[in-house]
């Protein structure tokens, strides 16, 4: 079938199909249907149609996404940001969704997790190390020197 003459439902069809492969954004379905060959006002009516059935919700899928991204590999606010704004978030949803998420669990926590983590499956790291990573691992200053502040004063006590 060519692609000019599917129907919207056959657009839905397509973005549903995507839907149940993976959790995705308004904006990945809207540029997967454009890839596809479909029309603004053809997009326009499956996202808004897949909006109503509450098949496509950017912000429960950018708080499912955080928390999964997080119980995986804990990062800072900075780090998740920018992955989230990647999958093509709203702005404004991602910044409430970092506001709700690290309401639930501190960073400071998840700086020791990546710090524990790395302490008990690599030896010999040394703090300067640690530190570009939770660095790059996007937490803020004022977090790596509290996470870090007791064990720097303890490897200088063992040294």
């Amino acid at each position: 079938m060519k692609l000019e003459t599917r129907t919207s439902d056959q657009w839905l069809q397509l973005a549903v199909r995507a839907l149940a492969r993976s959790d995705r954004t308004t904006a990945q379905i809207e540029r997967l249907l454009t890839a596809k060959g479909a029309t603004p006002s053809q997009i326009r009516a499956a996202v808004r149609r897949l909006t109503s059935l509450r098949d496509l919700d950017d912000v429960a899928f950018a708080g499912r996404w955080a928390d999964r991204r997080l119980a995986r590999m804990p990062m800072g606010r900075a780090r998740l940001l920018e992955e989230l704004l990647a999958t093509g978030c709203p702005a404004h949803i991602v910044q409430t969704t970092l506001r709700t998420t690290y309401q639930k669990v501190s960073e400071e926590d998840l700086a020791m997790q990546v710090v524990s983590k790395v302490g008990r499956t690599v030896s010999g790291k040394t703090a300067g190390r640690i530190v570009r990573l939770l660095s790059q691992r996007g937490f803020d200053e004022d977090t790596i020197e509290t996470v870090m502040g007791p064990l720097m004063r303890e490897e200088r006590r063992s040294s």
